[in-house]
């Protein structure tokens, strides 16, 4: 009882974790109303004419955006993805790589832009402009004949824009100017509507969510497999499972109904067989004793019914009185049976 109270406490202690805690999306997700989630510039592009759109996939070969944002990826890109990111630059549009994770490091040198390590300074950067930014960023960003649009007291760059295939190219070091906290200050949000919303207005402005670990339901066909090991609700069953099935092998419970017990006649033993395992059963329960005494009651009044035994039977049940072993027991039966 001590440990199945246990496992209803551990099962309530995690259901009210389950209602209560709110599940954390990647950074830069345009899914997420967090300070570092994309909802905000979603929803403000969308407002003013951009056609937010959020890709759950790579089939918009036939319809690309105006502007493709790839906000801080979580996995790497590979030459498909790559190759259909391309697509977008190839018919005159903008692919804006924003973030500081590694596969957005990948990503940005395969575009041919040098990322090289920041020395730690005042998180401020100015576009030529006279635009203050107070954002962090931990990379510069050098290339060749690229516009510098994000600039450092001491010249480091965290953002520029290049011309790429038939479009452009903006990338920066850093999520933190799309992201929801920062579009509050009036400086970002000056920015990120010059350089990247408003050349999206009249078209489109996707959002790639394929290189994000969330999804949301619906986006695709759910599995089993995704449901139990992808949701809070899943892990919720599994772990009460894994509760039940503890109390169940250390309380001793049957996992099953109970297998009715074979009658003698249906095993198709011998005599000596059973005698063996009763025998086995008695010295294994430690009550040798108590089935030399049986045994010995049994035998002394099948020899008292047939009034003066033989002397092979005295003897035999002499033996079966005297036996120390379980061995010793069945020998001394078995000689008082052959006796006849």
């Amino acid at each position: 009882m001590i440990l199945l109270g246990i496992c209803v406490v551990a099962l309530l202690i995690g259901a009210l974790r389950l209602a209560t805690e709110r599940t954390p999306l990647p950074t830069g997700s345009s899914y997420s109303t967090q300070p570092d989630g994309a909802m905000g510039l979603y929803a403000w592009a969308d407002s003013v004419g951009a056609g937010s759109r959020r890709l759950q996939d790579l089939a918009f070969s036939t319809d690309p955006p105006t502007t493709l944002v790839v906000l801080q990826p979580e996995s790497p890109l590979d030459a498909t993805e790559r190759d259909a990111f391309d697509s977008v630059a190839a018919r005159g549009g903008t692919i804006v790589l924003a973030g500081d994770s590694l596969p957005w490091l990948l990503y940005a040198r395969g575009l041919g832009v040098t990322v090289e390590p920041l020395a730690a300074s005042p998180s401020s950067f100015s576009t030529p402009d006279g635009l203050i930014l107070a954002v962090s960023g931990r990379y510069g960003l050098r290339a060749d004949g690229a516009e510098r649009l994000l600039i450092r007291p001491d010249g480091d760059v965290l953002a520029v824009r290049l011309a790429y295939k038939q479009g452009s190219l903006v990338v920066i070091a850093s999520p933190e100017p799309l992201t929801n906290a920062r579009l509050s200050h009036a400086d970002t949000a000056r920015f990120v509507l010059r350089e990247i919303i408003s050349p999206s207005v009249g078209g489109t402005l996707a959002f790639d969510e394929v290189h994000h670990s969330f999804a949301p339901v619906g986006a695709g066909p759910i599995s089993v497999n995704q449901l139990l090991f992808g949701t809070p609700g899943g892990h919720a069953l599994i772990y009460a499972a894994l509760l039940t099935f503890a109390y169940l092998v250390l309380s001793g419970r049957r996992l099953g109904p109970p297998l009715p017990a074979g009658s003698p006649p249906e095993t198709h033993r011998t005599m000596y067989e059973h005698v063996q395992m009763l025998g086995s059963l008695y010295r294994r329960a430690r009550l040798l004793a108590s089935a030399r005494t049986a045994f010995s009651r049994h035998y002394a009044r099948r020899l008292a019914r047939r009034g003066s035994g033989s002397p092979e039977r005295s003897a035999a049940l002499r033996r079966i009185e005297s036996a120390r072993t379980e061995a010793e027991l069945i020998a001394a039966v078995a000689a008082f049976d052959d006796a006849g």
